[in-house]
């Protein structure tokens, strides 16, 4: 028989609105209790029954969560872990995941993810590469709606949590330079997205600290696909083909920047070091396995919906910014320069 509230309320010795309420994050509800409440309803597999959650709140009980089109989600490794993490931990909480996979820029005021939002079928939202200059929190704002940011907002009014991108990017590329490479490109990510940016300034800084002078004609914009970074590499390439280390500011583009040093008839890492960022899986598949910048992503899923069921439930009165740790991971396409 599945387990029901007034179950889990008799065997913890709590009244039923109170395991209720600490189910949902009611900040009314002691931190100790609501962990002894969430533990219990792990372990015996409770799970709530949604429609009757809504009918008593006046809530869905559903976090939109607004991802971009493919390839840039489902077909992202990075998407994949993010999405298992962040749909466990909205379970743990009693809320279900609707995902809003769409193109658009915001051209003449339409946001295609704001559909969603618009539709009073969520509870909050949950957003992906926030921009420079982002128009939706705007909109979200005069809505009312309760909204957290994967990756940095400009905004400081705005809850967001996101790796360590500048740290990570600067640690990452001073290895590189530790190793004696003095020449290494860079394919960034699209120039308005903040992720792009703060692994930019990381790569300037690095070079910056080490005296070397930013050369832009070995820096190119992709779009956080295989074939952006491999379109950015090869635009580095009939620029200045005396490379010896490239920085690809995520795993996915580092796959296409080894295609075309390949094509170029470059061999990884004896005549370019390669570089990514994010730490998907996949990077110790390819041939040779590729150094990056391994990020937490289950745990940046896990982060970001306790973020916002805290807003969602007035725990949080002010914006978060939670920075998750990011680690260097050493791997067979870095090694030291060739004298030249």
């Amino acid at each position: 028989m599945r387990p029901t509230l007034q179950d889990m309320a008799s065997i913890l010795n709590l009244s039923k609105s109170t395991v209720s309420r600490a189910l949902a994050g009611d900040p009314r509800v002691a931190e100790a209790t609501r962990n002894r409440v969430v533990a219990l309803a792990e372990r015996i597999g409770y799970r709530p029954n949604p429609i009757a959650q809504g009918l008593a709140t006046r809530r869905t009980n559903i976090i939109g969560l607004a991802v971009p089109c493919a390839p840039r989600s489902l077909s992202d490794p990075f998407y994949l872990e993010f999405l298992g993490a962040a749909g466990d931990t909205a379970m743990r909480y009693g809320y279900s995941l609707l995902l809003s996979a769409a193109d658009g820029d915001g051209a003449d005021g339409y946001h295609p993810h704001m559909e969603l939002a618009h539709s009073a079928r969520v509870d909050g939202m949950i957003l992906t590469e926030p921009k420079i200059q982002d128009e939706r929190v705007g909109i979200l704002r005069k809505m009312g709606l309760p909204f957290v940011f994967l990756g940095m907002a400009e905004d400081p009014d705005v809850s967001w949590v996101s790796g360590e991108n500048t740290g990570g990017a600067a640690e990452a590329v001073a290895h590189l330079i530790d190793l004696g490479h003095r020449k290494i490109a860079c394919v960034t990510g699209p120039a308005d997205q903040t992720a792009s940016e703060t692994r930019f300034k990381g790569y300037r800084e690095a070079l910056a600290e080490a005296g070397i002078p930013l050369d832009l004609n070995i820096v190119a914009s992709g779009d956080f696909t295989q074939i952006g970074g491999y379109q950015a590499m090869k635009s580095i390439l009939r620029h200045d083909g005396d490379i010896s280390a490239v920085f690809a500011s995520n795993d996915v583009m580092a796959f296409g920047v080894m295609r075309a040093l390949r094509e170029a008839g470059l061999v990884i890492p004896d005549d370019v070091s390669v570089l990514g960022f994010d730490g998907i899986p996949l990077t110790q598949y390819v041939n040779p396995p590729l150094a990056t910048v391994r990020q937490p992503i289950s745990e940046l899923g896990s982060a970001i919906v306790e973020v916002l069921v805290g807003q969602m439930n007035g725990k949080s009165l002010c914006p978060i910014h939670k920075v998750l740790n990011v680690e260097y991971q050493p791997a067979g396409s870095v090694a030291p320069p060739r004298c030249r």
